[in-house]
């Protein structure tokens, strides 16, 4: 019996969903999978190659093939025959220890992409991994590791990010990640990325009509009609797309991971992901869209959304391990020939848990799927008309519902002189869970046995406002600023912090993104409360390249003098300070204190305890990325600032403006978390640099 027979090792699988389990085992190199006499330069992986999801015995890989258009280096479009690809899997980059050698193919029904889940691997191991078609290779080896065994008590690093619109920056940011990593020592090395969502934009155009686009993503196969046809706008918005079809959501993901950053940063790293609205339609809600007025159910979108996401994003959904006892929800994409909002929702479930030995468990939830209509509709809008932001006080009775005032809401909303019908007042209160991912959350914390619990949150939930009530005279109630994350839904936040503070569960830390700020504070189960009696800690990261929060704030300031005092110091040298980080943290009267004084010590004796409550720092004017270290005793963060990247950073990578270190120390159950004051390498962020005289 041959070799070949003997080890029944070729197989060709034809699976759903171009998905491929294989259990792995030491093999020799079969040359015979690649033939020698295959012509080379008929086929190239244009979006390179990725991991995801690493267990301590499994780990999903990922990649798409293409042909060449003949004689030249372009992929031509889809072939609609399917490819064969071979799969490598070694214990060392040079392919001397292969543990995996397997044919696979690629088929249209999923644009050529290939999953490969790996089982029978050994824990807290790196692997190496690449594909051939023919005699065409990915056009570098991607490395992936392991999660450590249950009981490993090592210390953890890892990182987390979000929200890298192509057109609005470049991907510098992820270069100087991977630089900084390969130049550390192996111990300070990072394990896997936590990507919490806005992976893709799928309105293109989305620029400012002040900044100058980085690059374009182009037409869409399909695509919405374009957005700005009256030739008011700048060009680039006057192309703006919305998509309409799978095509053109399978067109983004290429178009994205064409960057050689994001590429370079797939192939270093698994990542663990989870999504937010862009990954969709902007502000989404179930399988409704928001760009016009409250939005409509658009299902086939949806899906096809979902569908492109399970497609081009490595994850373990189906296969996913049951978590300390609590059944695993997630599972694969499902079609549907019936497709309305229900279906759509349903065809892919993502929330889920990734336990890394054992100090770390990771909670990762979907935030959009599952949550209620928004509060803030057109109508609540026109009453509150005048208000520079929502009023806590509208949204938290309308969040509500039919147990606002103790169960009597009232009849009528009031503001200013305006009334309007209560409108949820027979409403149940909103959910931004869902019932069923809030009860498997709960569940999810109280039987991790970790040190520390990680929730995957792709919105923030700490507090941020603007207390408009402090100014006197001004006859304004303090807002939040935007209602489309957590404080679009306080009660069901409230009723989590109850939870965590109530079932005595410690050393739970929030990772959260979208806001394209970074901000660090604590948790309050009630922001209002007589008290703050904190459950959590939370850091947000900003975005990856993203236009960043101070950006749309000074340009919103530009028509009004006084807000433009709340938002930054305009220096002698032409440089603007950051006063919004201190306006958000400190409140306004001591924002506008302080750009008249120039003097952060006089604005700091006008500071609001209470303006954000809970909220201890923000770096508005920032893009980058989350480094977390996690031992028995403390969990460290720095929140990494690399500026603009608005240019091209290159190979060299964005360079840093700034980190600020957090440290946490664990804390026991029953007890409440503490958070000091950030550590700085680099130019600190305002208000703690002091402005010059």
């Amino acid at each position: 019996m041959s070799r070949f027979d003997r080890r029944e090792f070729l197989k060709l699988f034809a699976a759903t969903a171009g998905c491929f389990a294989l259990s792995v085992s030491p093999v020799p190199f079969l040359s015979g999978l690649r033939p020698a006499n295959a012509t080379a330069g008929l086929y190239c992986f244009p979006q390179g190659l990725a991991s995801g999801d690493p267990q301590p015995d499994a780990v999903m890989l990922w990649t798409r093939v293409a042909p060449l258009i003949g004689g030249s280096s372009e992929p031509a479009p889809s072939s609609r025959d399917p490819i064969d690809v071979v799969v490598q899997v070694s214990e060392d980059e040079t392919f001397t220890k292969l543990i995996v050698e397997r044919l696979l193919r690629a088929e249209l029904a999923t644009d050529h992409t290939v999953r490969v889940l790996l089982r029978g691997l050994k824990p807290d191991t790196h692997y190496y991994y690449r594909f051939f078609a023919g005699s065409d290779a990915t056009p570098f080896v991607g490395r992936t590791r392991t999660a450590p065994a249950r009981g490993s008590k090592r210390p953890v690093r890892y990182a987390f990010l979000c929200c890298q619109n192509y057109e609005q920056g470049f991907y510098g940011a992820l270069r100087r990640l991977v630089n900084d990593d390969i130049a550390a020592k192996p111990e300070d090395r990072i394990e896997f990325v936590l990507h919490l969502g806005d992976f893709i934009y799928e309105h293109t155009g989305d620029v400012p009509e002040d900044v100058k686009p980085a690059r374009l993503v182009g037409p869409m196969p399909d695509g919405s009609a374009p957005w700005e046809p009256d030739g008011t706008h700048p060009w680039w918005q006057r192309g703006g797309q919305t998509p309409e079809t799978l095509a053109d959501y399978r067109f983004l993901y290429k178009t994205y991971l064409t960057d050689p950053d994001l590429q370079a940063a797939r192939a270093r790293f698994p990542f663990i992901h989870t999504w937010d609205d862009h990954e969709f339609t902007n502000d989404a809600w179930q399988a409704h869209d928001t760009y016009f007025g409250d939005g409509k159910p658009v299902p086939v979108r949806k899906l096809a959304a979902n569908q492109a996401w399970f497609e081009f994003i490595p994850a373990i959904l189906s296969d996913a391990p049951d978590f300390g006892g609590v059944r695993s929800a997630a599972h694969d994409f499902k079609s549907s020939k019936t497709v309305d909002t229900s279906t759509a929702i349903a065809s892919l479930t993502i929330y889920r848990a990734v336990q890394w030995g054992a100090l770390l468990d990771l909670v990762i939830t979907d935030l959009r799927s599952y949550r209620s209509a928004p509060v803030m509709t057109e109508e609540v809008k026109a009453l509150v008309k005048g208000s520079p932001v929502p009023p806590v006080r509208i949204v938290k009775l309308l969040d509500a519902g039919r147990t606002a005032d103790g169960g009597k809401p009232p009849e009528t909303l009031t503001y200013g002189s305006r009334e309007l019908p209560n409108p949820r007042r027979a409403s149940l209160p909103g959910s931004h869970m869902g019932a069923d991912q809030k009860k498997w959350f709960k569940a999810a914390m109280k039987s991790s046995k970790a040190h520390w619990r990680v929730w995957a949150n792709s919105v923030p939930a700490l507090a941020m406002r603007l207390d408009f009530s402090n100014l006197p005279f001004a006859g304004l109630e303090t807002g939040y600023l935007g209602t489309d994350g957590w404080q679009g839904y306080p009660g069901e936040l409230r009723e989590l912090m109850a939870f965590l503070k109530d079932e005595k569960i410690a050393n739970v830390i929030s990772c959260a993104g979208d806001y394209h700020t970074h901000a660090a504070g604590l948790l309050p189960v009630d922001p209002d409360g007589e008290t703050l009696a904190a459950s959590a800690v939370e850091f947000v990261t900003t975005g990856i390249s993203s236009g960043a929060m101070f950006t749309g704030a000074e340009r919103a300031s530009r028509n009004s003098a006084f807000f433009r005092r709340m938002v930054l110091i305009e220096e002698k040298d032409g440089r603007m300070l950051e006063n919004f980080n201190n306006t958000v943290v400190n409140g306004l009267r001591a924002g506008v204190i302080t750009n008249y004084t120039n003097s952060v010590k006089i604005g700091a004796m006008f500071r609001n305890e209470r303006a954000s409550p809970g909220l201890s720092f923000v770096d508005s004017n920032s893009h980058g990325y989350g480094l977390a270290t996690v031992t028995e005793d403390k969990m460290i963060v720095d929140l990494v600032n690399v500026g603009d990247v608005t240019t091209d950073a290159g190979p060299d990578g964005a360079p840093v403006l700034r980190r600020a270190r957090f440290e946490v120390e664990a804390w026991a159950p029953g007890g409440e978390p503490s958070l000091g004051e950030p550590v700085f390498e680099g130019i600190p962020s305002f208000p703690h640099q002091v402005p010059s005289a």
